[in-house]
């Protein structure tokens, strides 16, 4: 008799248990679900002031991302990298943009760098772009396998035109919502969704973005080195005089290297 009853605790225990966890569990769906609609509304938001897409466009980046930490607070994160359109209207873009972090704790970030861009192109006059920037991030919702960061920068964006170095002021701000699923120890997938905001100011560009959004599978062959492959999407214009209804499927290579110090 007294066996029966503690079986029938135990299940009583275990029932409880599952139904107690059961709204934490719904919780972290019903976020994944707002995190998921918030990517697919940045993406499509770059062309909701423009007619259709009729024009696509394929690029290729490759991107290297050297990280190093100073200490636990503090962690240099920059990126360098070589881009370019396959298309008639050839350009390509060489940039470098050393970055800093500062970890105020495991939620909340500091962050902050500059960005040297020079555009090359095939019919146009060469642009070369210099673009501080700072920001703040909140991670958050984060679990065992699964991480979301939410980036807001603003950027003040200073354009040249090589031909007579004339120069534009911009100051733009981005929002940034990106996550990451760990399958094992190797092996993750990569998704995020971006959107421009132009603040004040105009610089004459030939091609602007509105939305960006991309998903990725990276592998971790050590635990310093990371290879990542990212498919982009984003809206953008071929030209200085035209809409916003060009769509860029863009093949990137990530390259991520990270350094520590030996007393962290």
């Amino acid at each position: 008799m007294a066996g029966s009853i503690k079986i029938e605790m135990n299940n009583y225990k275990e029932k409880y248990y599952y139904l107690a966890k059961l709204p934490k569990v719904c919780s972290r769906y019903f976020v994944l679900l707002f995190i998921g609609l918030n990517i697919v509304a940045s993406a499509s938001a770059s062309t909701a002031d423009t007619t259709e897409s009729s024009i696509q466009n394929h690029q290729i980046w490759i991107d290297f991302y050297p990280h190093y930490y100073f200490n636990k607070k503090l962690e240099y994160y920059g990126d360098a990298g070589y881009r370019t359109i396959v298309s008639e209207r050839n350009w390509s873009r060489l940039y470098v943009r050393p970055s800093i972090k500062y970890h105020l704790n495991k939620t909340w970030e500091l962050h902050a760098g500059i960005g040297f861009f020079y555009m090359f192109y095939k019919y146009d006059i060469d642009q070369f772009e210099i673009r501080p920037w700072q920001g703040v991030q909140l991670n958050w919702p984060k679990w065992d396998k699964i991480g979301f960061k939410n980036l807001l920068r603003l950027e003040e964006r200073i354009l040249f035109l090589t031909n007579n170095w004339s120069s534009d002021l911009e100051f733009r701000m981005r929002y940034k919502l990106s996550g990451k699923y760990d399958f094992n120890k190797k092996l993750y997938m990569s998704l995020y969704g971006e959107y421009f905001l132009p603040l004040k100011g105009e610089v004459k560009e030939l091609y602007r973005n509105k939305g960006r959004a991309g998903i990725g599978l990276g592998y971790k062959p050590t635990n310093n080195w990371q290879v990542e492959f990212v498919f982009n999407w984003q809206g953008s214009r071929t030209g200085s005089g035209e809409k916003l209804n060009a769509s860029d499927y863009i093949y990137q290579i990530k390259i991520k290297k990270v350094w520590k110090r030996l007393i962290l």
